[in-house]
């Protein structure tokens, strides 16, 4: 698995003021919403932003990614045909509602086409997505992740998103995930001024396998990168075991190391 950005702050479409706000944060990679943050009657408008920005090539630190509209709408395939034309297209495109691996190899067929280096990640928010993470996870090269979507499938459970634990559905989305190969995005915190709660489901999502979490709010993104930074005594540690253990066999404070503890550790360093 390539190096996943730890913090993806999302950023209305809609709202071209605050494109460069959004780049001036701390936030890993910027996801610039088309689809549930702009009104129906804004979306092509928002589209036309995007492009701007995107057209601008702003020098910023960040990952790029660009979040359309879903698939089986005629205003999710010009999104995409939009962003796979461009000279200096996105980064990343996030096809939400991903529930078919047929789609994403599509998609995917697509960007080739149209000669765009764009990566995809698939947003995994529905009972049909969730059966179908493992197929959806190894259907392409361009698959650079899979996002759980909380409150998208906390509704298609007939459940309110703050009250509901869709424990199976991380579970299955990070193991997803990790059997392809690609990293794990966690749905955003959805209470802006609970430090508390945001804190837990940091460490909830770290223990489920996650590798990142999504903001909808720059004030979220210090506890994001803390939480799913390696802490210097991984660190440490990961620097120890590579040392005693270099081939994947040795013996470090008595305890036997293989290879699953030296891929562990690459993956710390």
């Amino acid at each position: 698995m390539t190096t996943l950005p730890r913090s993806w702050l999302f950023t209305p479409g809609s709202r071209p003021d605050r494109f460069a706000k959004a780049a001036a944060t701390s936030a890993d990679a910027l996801i610039l919403d088309l689809e549930d943050a702009v009104a129906e009657d804004g979306k092509e408008a928002a589209r036309a932003h995007v492009v701007a920005f995107l057209d601008s090539r702003p020098a910023i630190g960040q990952q790029i990614a660009v979040r359309i509209n879903p698939l089986r709408r005629a205003v999710g395939l010009a999104d995409l045909a939009t962003l796979a034309r461009l000279a200096h297209g996105p980064d990343i495109i996030l096809i939400p509602k991903a529930e078919e691996p047929g789609d994403m190899a599509l998609v995917a067929d697509m960007l080739a086409d149209a000669g765009s280096g764009a990566g995809l990640v698939a947003l995994v928010e529905s009972a049909r997505g969730v059966a179908h993470a493992a197929a959806i996870a190894g259907v392409t090269p361009r698959l650079r992740a899979l996002m759980f979507g909380a409150a998208d499938y906390a509704a298609d459970m007939g459940q309110q998103v703050d009250r509901f634990r869709p424990d199976f559905a991380r579970a299955s989305v990070a193991n997803a995930a990790a059997a392809g190969g690609i990293g794990a995005i966690d749905s955003p915190c959805f209470v802006i001024d609970r430090a508390d709660l945001l804190d837990a489901e940091c460490v909830a999502a770290r223990g489920f396998g996650f590798h990142a979490k999504a903001a909808i709010h720059p004030a979220q993104l210090a506890a994001i990168g803390q939480h799913f930074a390696p802490t210097t005594a991984e660190q440490e540690q990961a620097r120890r075991i590579l040392a005693a253990a270099p081939d994947g066999v040795g013996v470090l404070d008595g305890r036997m190391i293989d290879i699953a503890m030296l891929r562990w550790a690459r993956r710390m360093v």
